[in-house]
């Protein structure tokens, strides 16, 4: 090994090692160390019912007669206690026992349905594992102790907390895995030691300040970041070997794809983060497992017993014809109740980063400015209840993506027999991956066909449309032909007008509705910076000529995909009950990065104040897009508290 390559070998080693010997150090101060009973707390009890109960956006957990509550970390304190939120419920009185290791500290009767806060004095306190046991004495005969809130050790005159065993090393191996992944993706050790370092130093930081916190903040990151950026390395590797990416863009995509994932991935883990939805998602996994295939014999059945996705239209509900695209993959993992939905999040978190990737690909595929893939890390879409509560959504919409792309290279050549396959293949697969598939893409189709014979080009125009017919009755054929009676009755009763059937939801203006949807997402800036890149981005690039040139592939698909936007944004204003969750935001959201890193580009390239005002313009929409996310999981901390 030459000099160089040690020296850089070393930068790499003292990078990881920052958070391991934050770790073994420990953090001094005034700690509470505290766990919130509910959604999150699966791997530290043992003795607990086997689900969790939230009332009232209250969390709690039923512990049976031998429960015990084992975190990993140590606490160390001149002074503490133990406290415990709980109720009895029962009227059958219960002798409980608490027990901190192998000493005892509380003893005491409780019953009936009142929550009461107990708190057990433990003095001083050795290096101590937080290792709890609750033994309950009653005779109600359910195999039930204490419906326990929360629990926490206090060390109101300062004290040290550190993490035990591998959740030690944790914080060591998230950075050693960002590291690898980066050199992976064509860094030298040297930058990727660079680029890891402020990863490193926030977890360091964060150690030293709640190490029990970054504990539970990093769940499942390594496993998640083994598994889909190990995936992501093999598809950049087999793409480089086939001449179809360049390394440098690899290089790009790689530091962009893992700040992303780590942003949205910590953000989702945050301890009391939770949204209502992921039950209703987890209660879907278990459906499909219960029914095995018959569950794609009749769907629409299976969706009624599950319960949650019924939608009502025009008078009358219906099982909502949802596609369980997303929830198989778990279905056969067959994971523990809590660990399923830390693996739906942290897969969402890396699905919402497949849409940048592509975004990239599409603006070289253009010609345009890849700065929207930037953008893309930003932009508070993908953190928000669109990210966190429709997770399905987000596996349709980088299936879309990818189509879109698929399609911006091989519209020209859509009249082939070959290619012309291939995209009823990919629209099958839009609509199949997700319920909203079926209009946006649909109507997306439609669009860019109508789009290419205002070009001149009449027969891939037809090409277009009967791709797009065919590939939508393959996902009947396969999954929605048992749907079709709703979509009749649906039908007929739109016919027969809203004085006999009314919509359940108020018919807007169409005015209305774009702004306030614009407004909720995307705020002003991006509507602005987004028109000009439009206007950038359909310009044409030659003097005008015949409709081909005056229409190139760019100036059709950006304008397909404006117009669809409209008329979803149209069908939601005036046909609610159909086009309420058309995700159009999601469908929208690349073009508007595309179209403003476009603007952003093109007015740095001017030089001067204007290249400032680009640099000004990218500060602010990095600020105000970390903010908004920041400001999305806020809301969604009181929902098991």
């Amino acid at each position: 090994m030459t000099a160089g390559r040690a020296r850089d070998a070393a930068a790499l080693a003292v990078v990881i090692a920052l958070p391991l010997a934050a770790a073994f150090h420990g953090s001094r101060g005034d700690h509470t160390v505290t766990l919130n009973f509910g959604p999150g707390d699966g791997p530290y009890v043992a003795g607990f019912a086997p689900e969790y109960e939230i009332d009232d956006k209250v969390a709690t957990h039923w512990t049976t007669y031998h429960a015990t509550v084992e975190l990993p970390v140590t606490v160390e304190a001149g002074e503490a206690a133990l406290a415990y939120r709980f109720a009895r419920v029962f009227p059958e009185t219960a002798v409980v026992d608490v027990s901190l290791g192998a000493r005892a500290v509380d003893r005491f009767e409780s019953r009936g349905g009142v929550f009461q806060e107990r708190r057990a004095v433990l003095g001083a306190l050795p290096a101590t594992p937080v290792v709890v046991r609750i033994d309950a004495d009653s005779h109600e005969r359910r195999d039930r102790g204490l419906k326990m809130d929360w629990l926490r050790v206090e060390m109101p005159g300062g004290g040290v907390v550190r993490l035990r065993g591998n959740a030690r090393w944790t914080p060591a191996i998230v950075v050693a895995l960002a590291a690898i992944l980066l050199i992976l993706g064509g860094w030298p050790v040297r930058q990727a030691a660079a680029f890891a370092a402020p990863l490193a130093i926030a977890l360091a930081c964060g150690l030293w300040l709640h190490p029990w916190a970054v504990h539970r903040v990093l769940r499942g990151i390594p496993l998640a970041l083994a598994v889909f950026g190990g995936a992501g390395m093999l598809v950049a590797r087999g793409r480089l070997e086939r001449g179809r990416a360049q390394a440098g863009s690899v290089r790009i995509l790689t530091v962009l794809a893992l700040l992303a994932f780590l942003i949205r991935a910590a953000a989702v883990n945050h301890p009391d983060f939770y949204y209502p939805d992921l039950r209703t998602h987890a209660r879907l996994v278990e459906k499909v497992q219960e029914k095995g295939l018959g569950f794609f014999v009749s769907p629409a059945n299976a969706i009624a017993e599950h319960g949650v996705w019924r939608t009502e239209a025009y008078g009358r509900t219906y099982a909502f014809p949802y596609t369980p695209a997303f929830h198989i993959p778990f279905a056969a993992l067959g994971l523990p109740y809590d660990t399923l939905l830390v693996a739906m999040k942290l897969s969402a978190a890396a699905l919402s980063v497949v849409p940048l990737l592509l975004l990239w690909a599409l603006a070289r595929a253009l010609g345009a400015s890849t700065a929207g893939a930037f953008l893309m890390v930003l932009i508070p879409t993908y953190t928000s209840r669109l990210g966190f509560a429709f997770l399905p959504a987000l596996l349709g919409h980088a299936v879309d993506m990818a189509f879109v792309l698929w399609i911006a290279s091989r519209i020209d050549r859509i009249t082939e027999r070959r290619i012309w396959l291939a995209g009823a293949a990919w629209v099958a697969a839009c609509q199949l991956a997700y319920i909203s598939g079926v209009i946006n893409v649909s109507l997306l189709v439609a669009v860019l066909a109508a789009v290419t014979a205002l070009a001149g080009r009449r027969r891939a125009a037809l090409a277009i449309l009967a791709m797009g017919a065919a590939g939508s009755a393959v996902a009947v054929a396969l999954y929605y032909r048992d749907f079709w009676p709703m979509v009749a009755d649906v039908t007929s009763r739109i016919a027969a007008g809203a004085a006999r059937t009314p919509s359940r939801y108020p018919i807007e203006s169409f005015w209305t509705v774009a702004y306030g949807r614009t407004r909720d997402f995307f705020d002003g800036v991006y509507p602005v910076l987004s028109a000009l890149g439009i206007a950038l981005l359909c310009r044409p690039a030659v003097a005008p000529g015949p409709a081909e040139v005056r229409w190139p592939v760019r100036t059709r698909l950006v304008a397909a995909w404006l117009v669809t936007y409209g008329l979803l944004l149209l069908g939601r204003a005036r046909v609610p009950d159909i086009f309420l969750h058309g995700h159009e935001t999601l469908l929208v959201t690349p073009l508007v990065c595309l179209a403003s890193g476009e603007a952003l580009a093109a007015l740095a390239r001017r030089g001067g104040f204007r290249r400032a005002a680009a640099a000004i313009l990218l500060l602010f929409l990095a600020v105000q897009g970390l903010a908004w996310q920041w400001r999305a999981i806020a809301d969604q901390l009181q929902n098991a508290r």
